[in-house]
């Protein structure tokens, strides 16, 4: 072994790999290269996440390949520090003795493609001795973490029983068919007064995030829990879906269960998530917060809408939940545990709310102190997005440059509010 001063040790199964794998978001692998290609992956690097990205998978064959010394240097999505990509690659490679020495956390890619990429070297062995001191972006440090900072390296936070089974991600529907404007909705109900049952106002991240009232603009067809049979008893809003919907779901795989399913329910959204409608029974609003966003932020919505996949949804009313959720500690939380689309936050709720602990015993717990801040900083974020005329993006664009706080709307804001 030329790395082991030509010892032989039956170790020299390579000196080092570099290269530029693919990136490919876990959940699409099985849809590109078919269940197998997911298993045989998931079988091959034990502890990885089947939502975790293919280049994590090249990561830790890279590192099997090298025996026990080598070391090896990846174009990598930013996202191999967040996240299942993270859990299932860079974190384990840490825990198996390898180390990391040298990286760019992450950066626009120069060329064409519209993504932010991480470069990542990785060392095993007597190399590492010679790699001191180690570099992130070119600055010295001791060490580097799997999330690609200077921080020790720490074990993941543990989901709390009292948040367990509480945030949502919205319905997702599988079908811009179902969807309708408001001068659809007005002229489908003036047919027939009865259609506004089956017609639900329809809420995504984008009005949440940049229009000022945060009101829906669209509307969605919905027979969730309907036979056909039962959703024949509004014909015309059927026939919509019928000619909307239908031939796109017919064209789908039918050697995938998932797609077989969604063939067959036709008029059915993909995953409505009835639990969540269930817990918001009884309450008149609810927290939500746009998935993807460039600021973490949290606002109550009236219940009695079908939300989009686009948003989390947490059946909480009271302003102590708000406040807690809006605070410097969690969107601090948010940013160091969840992934990012680009350079905006990618929120997941089970890595950053079911470990987040609150300041009473549940979520939802009444705190005086919390109620009253909560009210006067909802309050005037509220006032001042509805006297300027702008969303929450914008808004919050604003606070971290004071000196746009009372700019006037873009046309963009003016036109939405």
């Amino acid at each position: 072994d030329p790395l082991d001063d030509g010892e032989v040790n039956l170790s020299a199964h390579m000196d080092a790999f570099m290269g530029n794998p693919p990136f490919l978001g876990g959940r699409q692998i099985s849809g590109a290269f078919g269940n197998s290609y997911l298993d045989w992956l998931l079988e091959s690097n034990v502890g990885t996440h089947g939502n975790g990205d293919l280049v994590a998978h090249f990561f830790r064959r890279a590192s099997s390949l090298l025996g026990r010394h080598g070391t090896h240097g990846f174009v990598a999505t930013n996202t191999i520090a967040q996240g299942d990509t993270r859990a299932g690659g860079l974190q384990r490679l840490l825990l198996e003795g390898d180390v990391i020495y040298d990286c760019v956390p992450t950066q626009l890619w120069p060329g064409d493609a519209a993504v932010a990429v991480a470069i990542v070297h990785v060392a095993r062995g007597l190399p590492v001795r010679a790699l001191l001191p180690f570099r992130i972006a070119g600055i010295a440090t001791e060490t580097i973490s799997s999330r690609l900072d200077g921080s020790r390296e720490r074990s993941d936070p543990f989901p709390l029983r009292a948040n367990a089974d509480i945030a949502s991600q919205g319905t997702k529907i599988y079908g811009q068919g179902f969807v309708l404007t408001s001068a659809e909705r007005e002229r489908l109900v003036a047919e027939e007064p009865r259609n506004a049952a089956r017609i639900f106002p329809y809420l995504g991240g984008d009005e949440v995030n940049s229009s000022a009232t945060q009101s829906p603009e669209r509307f969605v067809i919905s027979f969730h829990g309907m036979s056909l049979d039962e959703a024949c008893a509004w014909p015309s809003l059927l026939e919509v879906v019928r000619e909307r919907v239908k031939p796109d779901r017919e064209v789908l795989r039918l050697d995938n269960a998932s797609a077989r399913v969604l063939r067959e329910q036709w008029w059915r959204f993909q995953a409505h998530r009835p639990s969540l409608y269930s817990a918001l029974d009884g309450i008149a609003r609810c927290l939500v917060t746009a998935q993807v966003t460039k600021h973490l932020c949290f606002s109550f919505q009236p219940t009695g809408r079908v939300y989009s996949e686009k948003l989390y949804v947490f059946p909480l009313d009271s302003m102590a939940a708000f406040c807690t959720l809006q605070s410097r500690l969690h969107v601090a939380w948010t940013w160091l545990l969840s992934s990012t689309m680009k350079n905006d936050l990618n929120y997941s709720a089970s890595d950053c709310f079911e470990t987040f602990p609150f300041p009473g015993k549940a979520p939802n717990e009444t705190v005086p102190g919390l109620e009253r801040f909560g009210t006067f900083l909802y309050e005037h974020r509220a006032e001042y997005m509805l006297e300027k005329g702008v969303g929450l993006t914008t808004t919050y664009n604003r606070l971290k440059d004071p000196c746009l706080l009372y700019t006037s709307p873009s046309p963009r804001d003016r036109t939405r509010s």
